[in-house]
């Protein structure tokens, strides 16, 4: 089956790129070694979820079946009483729009179940393909190292190698740890413990993962019931160093996109908060942030400061505003993520407010506050994205697209065009039938080319670090990988190899000014008249990059 190996319908940057491809041979390198892993599926692991899916056990943050989601029972006097009518009324419309949302998520692991029935006893291949920024994926939308946990879990490589150092147990220890989640901001040692001190527990939960659910609260359920069971398969062996681990395990950067902003601007700030610099624990720029809000709260004698302590202000709460915000976070998204994590904490945990029916009010005050917290912390990153949507918006001034080239030669060809719709009416017998056709003008749309520019960029200098170390663990005898853009997997003894290769790519593609160079790109677009107008670079730091081959926590 032939099919384009990046995804994007502009036909001549297609044709561009096929004259090019010398031009960039890291990428396609990097695209056919990922294509020779092999891949199985995890047999027991599978077992598990299909027990779960036909027996409806509400195991491992499964998606449930939207029908045995219920409603709230109706209050005896709904007919005379308005309140508790208008009250049963809001609950309800929850449960609907919770149900609505289960719906397409229960279909999904219906149809991920039947994929992985297809190939339970043959090993099978990915074909993987590029969007416009280089970043990589799977063709199988469904069953795939990129699908959602439960998924992920039911692969492993058809090919392993031997547990043979007490370096690949270590790895494969702390991975484990970080699946479960309660160590994974801890030091190294202390997640080894961990495993140690729960290890009767492990090989319980997996030698009866339907019985004993200790496996479930984790982070990653079914990701660390697949670990379990190597675990306990290790385990079988006493500990023999010729076991045969092929259960993939990933290292995930420490907030990727403030990485490389910090990068970028060689800030020390930014750098030690995102573990660009050795440490003894690792920093995490979340609670960094949450820390910075409770202060805030503190000092404030706003009664909705007290409402908001006595709730508990924790990173979690702040997690998904700070990781969004290189990729062009608003103000209203941020209270939007806030308000998502309060409504899923009451229902998962039961936590008690005292905010009343109007959860938008103080979600929308707490967003102020934790806005203001984000930009004392990450100061470094703010300035280069303001930059960034300025030139951005330079360019999309002479209807020109965003165009640039990659640390690695690729051609990234941003194009965002204005769309105009057309009412179109027809008969169809006696019924008169009003569509909507939309169809894009030539004119470039500037709004969005200012908000998708920053995620954009950063996206692109992911792939492109995936892509090299790709390569480079590849020449160091690594020839099995999981990739999700800034997540890392590979066997345990491998591990080491991969966190070297990913640190010297790191370091080699920001050995390049990047920042410069992108922005020399943009001017030479532009009429001599916008480049008068082009703004500054903003200024560097001083963090050395080559501390990062020495951090510990950079990739964990």
């Amino acid at each position: 089956m032939h099919y384009n190996w990046i995804k994007q319908t502009n036909k001549r940057y297609l044709e561009e790129l096929a004259n090019r491809w010398h031009e960039f041979p890291v990428v396609s390198n990097a695209v056919n070694i990922m294509q020779r892993t092999e891949w199985v599926i995890n047999k027991p692991v599978f077992d598990v979820l299909e027990a779960c899916i036909n027996n409806s056990y509400p195991l491992g943050k499964l998606p449930v079946n939207p029908e045995d989601i219920p409603l709230p029972p109706k209050p005896f006097d709904i007919a005379t009483n308005k309140e508790a009518k208008t009250k049963w009324k809001r609950e309800a419309s929850n449960v609907y729009k919770e149900r609505a949302k289960a719906k397409s998520k229960f279909i999904q692991v219906r149809q991920i179940q039947e994929e992985a029935k297809l190939f339970l006893e043959i090993g099978f291949w990915y074909s993987y393909q590029l969007d416009f920024r280089g970043r990589i994926y799977p063709k199988s939308p469904m069953l795939s190292p990129q699908s959602a946990d439960y998924a992920r879990a039911l692969l492993k490589f058809r090919f392993g190698k031997p547990m043979a150092t007490d370096e690949a147990f270590n790895n494969f220890a702390v991975a484990g740890a970080g699946l479960f989640g309660e160590t994974d901001k801890e030091e190294l040692s202390i997640r080894r413990q961990w495993v140690i001190d729960n290890a009767d527990k492990i090989i319980s939960t997996a030698n009866n993962p339907l019985e004993d659910t200790f496996w479930c609260e984790a982070d990653k359920p079914f990701s660390f019931l697949a670990w379990c069971i190597e675990y306990r398969d290790f385990a079988n062996t006493d500990f023999d160093p010729k076991f045969i681990t092929t259960l993939p395990i990933h290292s995930d950067c420490s907030n990727s996109g403030l990485q490389h902003y910090s990068a970028m601007m060689r800030d020390e700030v930014g750098g030690r908060a995102t573990n660009l610099v050795p440490s003894n624990k690792p920093n995490d720029v979340y609670g960094i942030v949450a820390e910075k809000v409770i202060e805030r709260l503190k000092q404030s004698t706003d009664p909705m400061a007290k409402k908001w302590l006595d709730y508990g202000i924790d990173r979690k709460i702040c997690k998904k505003p700070v990781m969004c915000l290189p990729y062009s976070l608003t103000q209203y998204s941020c209270r939007q993520y806030i308000q998502d994590h309060v409504e899923k904490e009451l229902v998962e945990r039961n936590k008690q407010h005292d905010f009343g029916d109007d959860l938008f009010k103080s979600t929308h005050w707490l967003t102020g506050v934790v806005w203001k917290s984000i930009n004392d912390v990450i100061v470094g990153a703010k300035d280069i994205m303001k930059f960034l949507k300025d030139v951005a918006k330079l360019v999309a001034s002479e209807n020109l697209p965003v165009a640039w080239t990659s640390p690695l030669g690729l051609p990234i060809f941003m194009s965002s065009y204005k769309k105009e719709s057309k009412r179109v009416k027809t008969k169809m017998g006696d019924s008169i039938i009003k569509l909507s056709v939309s169809s894009e003008t030539d004119e470039i749309d500037r709004r969005k080319v200012q908000q998708s520019i920053c995620p954009n960029l950063i996206h692109q200098l992911d792939s492109s670090v995936l892509s090299l170390s790709v390569v480079k663990g590849s020449e160091l005898g690594i020839d099995n990988f999981s990739l999700i853009h800034d997540s890392f997997g590979v066997l345990a003894p491998d591990s080491d190899k991969m966190s070297l290769a990913l640190r010297e790519a790191f370091c080699e593609i920001y050995s390049q000014d990047v920042l410069a160079n992108w922005a020399m790109e943009m001017k030479q677009m532009l009429s001599e008249k916008n480049q008068k107008k082009f703004p500054p670079i903003p200024a560097k730091g001083n963090l050395d990059l080559e501390q990062v081959k020495k951090s510990v926590f950079f990739c964990v």
